[in-house]
């Protein structure tokens, strides 16, 4: 089959660093009572977790912070030169993440990337409001956010490629045409996807890009 899309994650997937909300915690300090948030709700309660972490830890702090984690993110290897050939091949890109939209902004107009789907923290005066944005509260609809990036691209699901690296990716890996776990260390998503790749070139998709 001829693919018209690739849907990549984000986190791990083009950065080398596979959570940039974690860096946050280090960059705020609030490492102890954010880790013991993000135990407690990330997979029973995102809304809880944002409103807890971004309405109450990071909320009144300088963005200046966030900002030097985004401008300091490095890309994995081969990713100027995977986008440039997925371009001259003709195939859409795009970045679907429960990261920031900021972060992936940065790689869209860095790299060429079509259009980035992600999580937006509201920064006024250079300061975090503690209001937030989110894509999805609720990691379980990935899978029909993906559907209607799709529908909004003019994709048929099955002629779109999904890149992850973490269990999250599993709910877009079942609806996608061809899948791909990056540089991952889960064996759970491994098992899901239709290829692996066990290092983080990027240039290595152009295997399995038809």
């Amino acid at each position: 089959m001829k693919y018209k899309l690739i849907v990549f994650d984000m986190d791990g997937v083009i950065f080398t660093d596979d959570n940039f909300w974690s860096r946050m915690h280090y960059k705020y300090d609030t490492v102890d009572e954010g880790f013991r948030l993000t135990e407690k709700y990330l997979k029973t309660d995102v809304k809880k977790l944002a409103d807890e972490v971004i309405g109450k830890l990071w909320k009144g702090n300088s963005a200046e912070g966030f900002f030097e984690l985004i401008e300091t993110a490095e890309y994995n290897p081969g990713a100027r030169d995977l986008f440039a050939a997925l371009k001259k091949k003709g195939i859409k890109t795009c970045i679907l993440t429960s990261g920031p939209t900021e972060l992936a902004r940065k790689a869209q107009r860095d790299l060429g990337i079509d259009s980035v789907y992600g999580n937006e923290i509201v920064i006024k005066k250079n300061k975090i409001t503690g209001e937030y944005k989110w894509l999805s509260l609720d990691y379980s609809h990935k899978g029909e956010t993906f559907l209607g990036i799709c529908r909004e691209l003019y994709v048929n699901p099955q002629e779109a490629i999904v890149v992850g690296d973490n269990d999250q990716d599993i709910f877009k890996f079942e609806k996608a045409g061809f899948s791909i776990a990056f540089n991952s260390n889960s064996e759970k998503l491994k098992k899901a996807a239709d290829a692996v790749i066990d290092d983080n070139n990027l240039m290595k998709i152009l295997e399995f890009v038809k």
